[in-house]
């Protein structure tokens, strides 16, 4: 008789297929679905404030390109090949009140 283990279920960025990753509702999905752990990729902002975004370029996930942010633009070789707009060069207020999800 043998004593078959229960696999581990590890969720990316929540149940990123049913919503965007890295929102409440897909990481609400994944804790419903029965996951056992949640990956969070976590960015920090300028004033300090930890926050779950996929990545640390918010041209790559939010509206910042058509906000008055835009202008914030800079490259950081180490971070990333080309320029961009950092969670880190704005504040969380700068992010959730002027900012919107990219739906990609």
């Amino acid at each position: 008789m043998t004593n078959a283990a229960k696999p581990l279920v590890i969720s990316h960025n929540g149940a990123s297929g049913d919503y965007p990753d890295c929102t409440d509702q897909a990481y609400e999905k994944a804790v419903a679905d029965g996951a056992d752990v949640i990956d969070c990729p976590v960015q920090v902002t300028k004033d300090g404030i930890l926050i779950c975004m996929s990545s640390v370029d918010l041209m790559d996930v939010t509206t910042v390109a058509k906000s008055q942010f835009a202008s914030q633009v800079t490259t950081i070789n180490d971070l990333k090949a080309g320029p961009g707009v950092f969670t880190f060069n704005l504040t969380w207020d700068d992010i959730s009140k002027n900012l919107k999800r990219k739906l990609i």
